[in-house]
């Protein structure tokens, strides 16, 4: 290899390298699912215990970082697409060895990760607090339907009382006596399906010897 290429292939390569990711930080993740678990539930007890105590979270301006320095990594932080040295850089229109040399200095990739792991389970934890009122929600719109209901049952129960009609349609006389029927049943305590089928035991070896016509036995065949 010339001089004049080890010199080109020297200019090119920090740039190049800031495009593969952990890997070029040298920080692949070759953890198993187990140690996986571990290290997230360490993190999400730090992040506890830093909010708990009043510290800093680990993705917060560290002491001794500079604003640039943090602000370089609140932007490779909240990039929304794969996170990359080589975006950072370009943002902020420096050297690819200054974006490198906070990254590695600061530590990145394991704040940017304690980051994420804390912000899904404010997420989980958001969502499952929607998920709960809106059952909430769910049961009082249920249980103002049904007041509507009740109070349309006693207006036509009054004017049943005054031999006044009713003109409801067949249908509707229908789908009132199904839901009639389903309600008593639930409130009696019966199982879905209860009553639709009747279990028949017949025992054979109980039943009387079979005749012919002139009053002979005729002889049963065995059983198996």
């Amino acid at each position: 290899m010339t001089h004049q290429n080890r010199r080109r292939r020297s200019r090119t390569e920090p740039t190049s390298s800031l495009h593969r990711g952990n890997d070029e930080l040298g920080m692949t993740d070759h953890r198993n699912d187990s140690d996986k678990a571990k290290l997230e539930l360490e993190a999400l007890e730090r992040a506890e215990t830093a909010e708990q105590r009043g510290r800093r979270q680990v993705w917060e301006q560290q002491v001794g970082e500079s604003p640039r320095a943090f602000f370089a990594f609140r932007l490779y932080r909240d990039l929304t697409e794969k996170r990359t040295l080589a975006k950072v850089a370009q943002t902020l229109g420096c050297s690819s060895t200054n974006v490198e040399r906070w990254a590695r200095r600061w530590n990145w990739v394991n704040r940017s990760y304690e980051f994420d792991l804390v912000e899904e389970e404010r997420l989980r934890q958001q969502m499952s607090r929607e998920r709960i009122a809106h059952r909430r929600r769910q049961i009082q719109i249920g249980q103002a339907l049904q007041s509507v209901a009740v109070a349309g049952l006693r207006e036509w129960q009054a004017r049943l009382e005054q031999r006044l009609p009713l003109n409801l349609l067949p249908d509707q006389i229908a789908t009132l006596l199904k839901l009639g029927d389903d309600l008593e049943a639930r409130g009696l305590g019966e199982d879905e399906g209860a009553g639709r089928f009747t279990r028949i035991v017949v025992n054979l070896t109980d039943a009387p010897p079979l005749a012919d016509a002139e009053g002979a036995t005729i002889p049963q065949m065995p059983l198996e």
